[in-house]
């Protein structure tokens, strides 16, 4: 007896505090971490990043702007009758009767929220839109706008795609269908549902396995924060603690609001969709709250198992699940039996699955980079901010598919080009803009962004051979205009063979391509066949140090005095090649290229716009000079081939090879759109092709089906233009009498001899 009463007493001295104080201490840390995560950050929430909205106005062809692709993309659904398009995103058109009826998706822009619209558009025979209508008041409307494409996210580890909603926003029968599907005594129990366990375990028991779960909403909230999905009894305790905790130091509704927005269901690609808004969207096309109620029941259903209840993947499961439900909610007293009976009749019509991706990878890239300068890795990872970009998708893949299948076909043409490793083969790149405004409106860094992530356009440095004459040309032409010198596009210059002295008594010889040359030629004609000869020798007419300046004025930076330069012995990428064009492209006026337009933060506060800025480099006379003699180039130069192909639209460019032919360039202009072309090895192999025949091809092929859907304007006349000759097409005669069919002769202008051959190309074209 006293040996049990002295055992006792040692228990509650020496063994029952210690395991109080070990309980106390358990519960106060569960409770410490149940309060740090209610109270300060849940969730990291990826960066969105979209594209650019598209622009429908009368005049534009649907076709041309890949209106239906980028309607399958953005989910848009459609509708057997005009009738039935009742609901944001979805969509009625008729070929034969020209008509188009959409009812576009809310969207919240950076300085507006849209609310979706119904828009009536009439269109011709070919996709053509002719007139615009308001869907209900039918009054005219003079443009709409379809919203920006997601293409990418930031994030770190694992993508959760996810928005945040307050519990006001959810229509009050989806949480309906939410309590009836996993809890429908939330509103009753302290966080553990005693009678749910016990049910569930009869049911379960009865079954053979397991059908209903014992865990309610807060329990299943608590695991999802912090814990695992192992199943045993130590993280059962832990996680009925926790619920516990939770509900007595927060609202239900608080709780709730955290349970909705958290939960997973399923998966896109490699992000996966948390909460039921991006689950609302994703797969239905919709916004919550234009959800019918037995849309609302499917996703309730799927929180159970989103794989086996998916609608895209399994319609039949879901619907026997979504049934499940909706007799859950009538047993619960949520819904009607005829409203059970309407819910039940729906056919379920998820959004159609839409397997073509528009990530574009190297865009993506060059604007993490950019925004990685302003802002710290965990807020672009983990505050849900949403970038706007100026990405034109449609844009975007004309570009991609331009420069895949031209590299295919050189390699088919020419297979001395082909390469067995991936990182080894024949590469190009892309980088289209719109002068006026700036907006980088593609880059393709390369043919495979799997297979090679470096960016040719942002990252490789290549000679850009006769690309960068004109820089030559625009110096001269300025002393012109600024009283210092004689040079017109009609002003003639000697092509024979030159040497160039200078720094200490060293030279430099430059040669035309298969050495000929044509005696006195204009400046078009010159610039139009890419005559290296008498390029280098208006160059020293003018002074290496007034072509450097020009060079600077166009963004080159300051460049070596060395003569080669001016036939592009220098070293620069793509992107700075399209920035000195488009000034030219622009009347003179450079503005910027830039791709981010916006940053939007996940409260809709606009962090972060986009202001043009545009400064004046060059005489607006100075660029349209150029321009005219670039266009001569297409017209009747060694970028003939661009219309000899179809591209018949007014426009200006220059092709470009180096000496030793391994880069091969294009860069080309219309009044609205530029685009520079780039082909090439990475290992700086001979291509033994002239940009002519390696990159001309696929600028043309992109500018040709990205123009169509712009309407054709010519460039503009500037005032003051007058006061120079006028740059008329150059043919052969205006190069002198050596350039007419009998006569050859490079000593001797006058000489009555064949002509040689025009060459086709230039090593610098």
């Amino acid at each position: 007896m006293k040996t049990a009463l002295f055992v006792g007493v040692a228990i509650v001295l020496f063994v029952v505090p210690p395991c109080v104080y070990y309980c106390y201490s358990y519960y106060t840390s569960l409770e410490n971490e149940v309060v740090t995560r209610f109270s300060g950050k849940r969730w990291d929430i990826p960066s969105q990043i979209y594209s650019d909205s598209l622009m429908v106005y009368p005049g534009t062809n649907l076709n041309d702007v890949g209106f239906f692709q980028r309607l399958a993309r953005l989910n848009y659904r459609p509708q057997p009758a005009p009738a039935q398009v009742s609901n944001r995103g979805q969509y009625w058109y008729d070929a034969k009767k020209g008509r188009l009826l959409i009812f576009l998706h809310a969207f919240s822009y950076p300085y507006h929220q849209f609310d979706g619209q119904l828009i009536d558009i009439r269109l011709d025979h070919d996709q053509t839109v002719t007139a615009l209508f308001d869907g209900v008041s039918h009054r005219p409307v003079d443009t709409f706008e379809l919203e920006p494409e997601p293409i990418s996210g930031i994030y770190e580890g694992v993508w959760e795609q996810r928005r945040l909603v307050r519990l006001s926003q959810i229509p009050p029968a989806f949480i309906d269908a939410i309590l009836a599907a996993e809890d429908h005594r939330f509103y009753e129990h302290h966080g553990i549902d005693p009678i749910r366990i016990i049910k569930a375990a009869w049911v379960d028991f009865h079954s053979g396995h397991v059908v209903q779960g014992g865990s309610t909403l807060t329990q299943q909230l608590m695991k999802n924060f912090f814990l695992t999905q192992k199943r045993d009894w130590r993280r059962k305790i832990k996680e009925v603690i926790m619920a516990y905790i939770a509900e007595s130091r927060y609202s239900k509704d608080e709780i709730l609001e955290n349970y909705v927005n958290d939960i997973y269901l399923g998966q896109h690609g490699q992000e996966g969709i948390y909460g039921i808004w991006e689950a609302s969207e994703y797969y239905f096309s919709k916004v919550p709250r234009d959800l019918t109620i037995g849309e609302m029941a499917t996703i309730a259903g799927m929180i159970r198992s989103p794989n086996r209840y998916n609608p895209l993947r399994h319609p039949s499961a879901a619907r026997k699940r979504r049934d499940e439900v909706l007799e859950l909610m009538l047993e619960d007293g949520y819904i009607s039996q005829a409203a059970l009976a309407q819910a039940m009749a729906e056919q379920i019509q998820p959004r159609e699955t839409f397997t073509e991706n528009n990530d574009a990878p190297y865009f993506v890239d060059y604007v993490k980079h950019e925004l990685a300068e302003r802002y710290p890795p965990e807020v672009l990872t983990g505050e849900g901010l949403r970038i706007f970009t100026t990405l034109d998708v449609h844009t975007e893949k004309l570009a991609e598919r331009a420069v895949q299948l031209n590299l295919a076909k050189l390699e088919a043409e020419h297979p001395r080009l082909r390469r067995e490793e991936a990182h080894d083969l024949l590469e190009a790149a892309l980088v289209a803009i719109e002068p006026q405004s700036g907006k980088i409106r593609a880059m393709v860094g390369g043919r495979d962004y799997r297979t090679s992530q470096f960016n040719r356009v942002v990252q490789s440095h290549r000679q850009p051979g006769s690309v960068f004459k004109p820089i030559t040309y625009l110096a001269a032409l300025d002393e012109t205009l600024t009283g210092q010198g004689h040079f017109l596009p009609t002003s003639t210059i000697e092509d024979t063979p030159f040497t160039w002295y200078y720094a200490r008594g060293m030279s430099w010889s430059p040669a035309n391509y298969k050495d000929r040359y044509f005696g006195d030629v204009t400046l078009q004609f010159a610039l139009q066949e890419s005559l290296n000869s008498a390029t280098s020798r208006l160059a020293h007419e003018v002074g290496l140090s007034r072509i450097l300046e020009m060079a600077r004025k166009l963004g080159f930076g300051d460049l070596p005095p060395y003569p080669s330069i001016v036939l592009g012995g220098i070293e620069v990428t793509p992107m700075q090649v399209a920035r000195a064009y488009a000034i030219m492209a622009n009347g003179g006026l450079e503005v910027p290229p830039y791709a981010v337009t916006a940053v939007v933060d996940r409260e809709g506060r606009v962090i972060e716009g986009h202001e043009i800025k545009a400064v004046q480099v060059l005489p607006a006379t100075l660029a349209y000079e150029m321009d005219s003699m670039l266009q001569q180039v297409i017209k009747h130069g060694t970028g003939h081939d661009a219309v000899k192909a179809g591209f018949t639209r007014p426009a200006a460019g220059k092709t470009g090879t180096t000496n030793d032919e391994k880069d091969a360039w294009f860069a080309g202009f219309t009044p609205d759109l530029l685009a520079v072309v780039w082909t090439g090895f990475d290992k700086k192999e001979e291509l033994g092709l002239t940009g002519a025949q390696a990159a001309l091809p696929i600028w043309t092929t992109f500018m040709m089906q990205a123009e169509a859907g712009r309407p054709e304007a010519d460039f503009p006349t500037p005032p003051g233009v007058s006061i120079w000759s006028a740059p008329a097409p150059v043919d052969e005669e205006s190069a002198g009498a050596i350039n007419s069919p009998d006569q050859t002769d490079p000593g001797s202008p006058a000489s009555p001899q064949p002509r040689p051959d025009l060459p086709e190309s230039d090593p610098n074209d």
